[in-house]
């Protein structure tokens, strides 16, 4: 939340410096890439803490399938709830990387949006 508070004072002080070297529809298109940003960003912090999220849940399916995995020989019933952990365990793992893929890419492109708004919307030095 902070940095999104610093990432838009930022862009609105940078706004006016630039305003002297660009031209009205340059400005137009600046003011629209920096509309755009704010809810970027905020997508990118929910899209972290989905990841965070899942990473908790993965390593608490994890330790649970660990705890399984210890008793699997004792019984059957210990080997079908091993499994069952295990299967839970996997389906977490590649939920987990869906969302760290996710997020990485959507980090790139919003990456890749500041940078050009730096490049085409602020004030060469």
């Amino acid at each position: 939340m902070i940095r999104l508070l610093v990432v838009s004072l930022a862009l609105a002080v940078a706004m006016p410096a630039a305003a002297d070297s660009l031209s009205p529809k340059q400005m137009e298109r600046c003011k629209a890439m920096q509309v755009t940003l704010a809810p970027k960003k905020a997508e990118l912090e929910a899209a972290t803490a989905n990841r965070d999220a899942l990473a908790t849940k993965t390593e608490a399916l994890g330790e649970q399938y660990e705890d399984a995995q210890v008793m699997r020989l004792a019984s059957a019933s210990n080997a079908k709830a091993a499994d069952s952990a295990k299967a839970e365990f996997d389906a977490a793992k590649r939920a987990f990387a869906q969302a760290e893929l996710a997020l990485q890419a959507n980090a790139r492109q919003f990456n890749q949006d500041v940078s050009d708004y730096n490049q085409s919307c602020t004030p060469k030095k």
